[in-house]
């Protein structure tokens, strides 16, 4: 679980190139992708499996707290 905040090489973009800035949020679990909402703060959820999200245009890692949006 904490291995991925201790990450070590080559350090991820976090500037958004998009415009607006961060049009939509992804999320990967499992393989499969999942859409990403905004939050104050990241969900119980996004922080035991270790997700991050990432901009839908220019893949720029999301350097704020996130939920994964409902399905169906």
């Amino acid at each position: 679980m904490f291995s991925q905040w201790f990450r070590g090489g080559e350090a991820e973009m976090t500037t958004c190139a998009c415009d607006p800035e961060w049009p939509g949020l992804v999320t990967e679990a499992y393989g499969e992708p999942l859409e990403a909402v905004p939050a104050e703060a990241s969900s119980v959820l996004v922080g035991m499996l270790g997700l991050v999200a990432h901009c839908t245009g220019c893949r720029a890692r999301y350097p704020y707290g996130f939920h994964t949006a409902a399905r169906g």
